[in-house]
């Protein structure tokens, strides 16, 4: 007995060390697993709709919808919003999803209040080591009550030499079995060097890898000639780098984060494109990726009356390529591009392959021609700055306008201009006059628009707001 009370005794006096964070891979810490619980009753708010109105169909207080709801007032409602309704509950509906730029399966499960090997197995999918792509769709049996997902909203933190779950949760204001909780974490638990950790907070939260924040693909879906937008936020310092298919990503500073272009050929193959993200400051940024999909286009071939020039066309594109691939820091476009000119009648539009006076197809129309008269203004879509202005054999008179960050406009075929190199024009500025120059068949607008030289279908723009 003496023997065990002096080990007890012992043992009592050794110093209480905290279970210190051991080296892991880098993986995000799964998404919590609601599949248990019950599916909460909700409705979703019809035109004409209050909170008063809603309050009596369940027979509950409007306080308690705020509250449930996290609502600060009345008037935050809008027609489409779900609201989840105390008492009561709901079924599990059947719905269909679109991955987006940065969806892994444990956000898809997080947003639909299911889990991962659920969304496995009603697609039939065999490993989750190969979800399924931005841009594809699949079925998900949603367990928000709705065929809407929900928000998660978190701040991520990756685990440093020396955490554990106390000091994290300390450092970061909550307690230790709220932050293992979040984090679908048994408690007390033990924390890896390198593991993310979602702190529990107001902002959107996507489930990544390593230290990124947020990544966004759109618009989908993605077609060849499109052009896509790709935006990133990290919690380590530094600037993005990265590749989408064969292309280089240039990022520039946008909102918290950065944001790129990249125009996808119009010959180009669809399929899967990968998506590589990295990015360096004072330390590396761990790489990111992800299959994108390319749908195919609609495009056809169109049937040119005249003779093509193939050797003057040579030598003009090689001219006109580095002009092409200018990228200045600063953007001057705002908001979406508008029309070139008044009359919007499209002659041909971008992308069909193109045959002259019944020869082989070896090139597609990079731009979009609109009809017009000699003399017809010509204006420009966006801020920009005047990047060319001569006379082409094969283009007639052209003008080139930068909009900064690798966007240009091109406008081919000119009968005269109003601008010089170097000057700053502004949207709806008249910048030419249309006409017949060059190869054409009669008086148009070749109106083309490229991003880091490639030409992608400037009607997007019309629709679209980018970055």
């Amino acid at each position: 007995m003496k023997r065990i009370g002096l080990f007890l005794l012992l043992f009592s006096l050794l110093p209480v060390v905290p279970v210190l964070a051991q080296t892991a891979d880098p993986t995000p810490t799964p998404a919590p697993d609601n599949a248990s619980d019950p599916i909460p009753r909700v409705h979703t708010v019809a035109e004409g709709e209050n909170l008063t109105y809603i309050a009596s169909l369940y027979d509950i207080t409007i306080e308690d919808l705020l509250a449930l709801n996290g609502l600060a007032n009345a008037d935050n409602l809008f027609v489409g919003q779900t609201l989840i309704v105390p008492g009561g509950e709901g079924e599990a509906v059947a719905t269909v999803y679109t991955l987006g730029g940065g969806d892994t399966l444990a956000q898809i499960a997080a947003v639909f209040n299911t889990t991962p090997t659920a969304i496995l197995q009603t697609n039939r999918m065999i490993s989750p080591s190969q979800p399924p792509a931005a841009g594809q769709t699949i079925t998900v049996v949603s367990r928000t009550g709705s065929a809407l997902p929900q928000a998660v909203t978190g701040t991520p933190y990756v685990v440093a030499p020396g955490d554990t779950l106390i000091t994290v949760a300390a450092e970061h204001n909550i307690s230790p079995g709220a932050l293992a909780a979040a984090n679908a974490l048994p408690y007390p638990a033990y924390l890896f060097t390198g593991q993310r950790l979602r702190i529990p907070s107001d902002a959107p939260y996507q489930y990544l890898s390593g230290e990124w924040q947020q990544v966004v693909v759109r618009p989908f879906p993605i077609i060849p000639g499109n052009t896509v937008s790709i935006y990133v936020e990290n919690v380590l310092d530094g600037r993005p780098s990265g590749q989408f298919g064969e292309q280089s990503l240039q990022f520039y500073p946008e909102g918290d984060g950065y944001a790129a272009l990249v125009g996808i050929d119009a010959f180009a193959e669809p399929g899967l494109f990968t998506l590589r993200l990295e990015g360096s400051g004072s330390r590396p940024w761990r790489p990111f990726t992800q299959q994108v999909l390319v749908n195919s286009g609609d495009y056809s071939v169109q049937q040119i009356p005249i003779a093509d020039d193939p050797e003057l066309r040579q030598q003009e594109d090689e001219m006109l390529a580095p002009i092409y691939l200018t990228s200045t820091e600063t953007r001057q476009w705002d908001g979406l591009f508008t029309t070139p000119v008044t009359t919007t009648i499209v002659t041909a539009r971008y992308g069909d392959a193109r045959s002259y006076a019944g020869g082989p197809v070896e090139i597609y129309h990079s731009g979009v021609d609109f009809a017009g008269t000699i003399g017809t203004p010509i204006l420009a879509p966006a801020n920009g700055t005047v990047l060319f202005n001569e006379l082409l054999g094969l283009r007639g008179n052209t003008v080139i306008l930068d909009h900064g960050q690798g966007v240009l406009s091109a406008y081919f075929h000119l009968s005269e201009t109003f601008v010089n190199v170097g000057d700053t024009v502004t949207a709806g500025q008249t910048i030419a006059a249309g006409g017949s120059t060059g190869l054409s068949t009669g008086p148009h607008l070749h109106w083309d628009l490229r991003i880091h030289g490639v030409p992608v279908n400037g009607m997007q723009w019309l629709e679209t707001t980018f970055p």
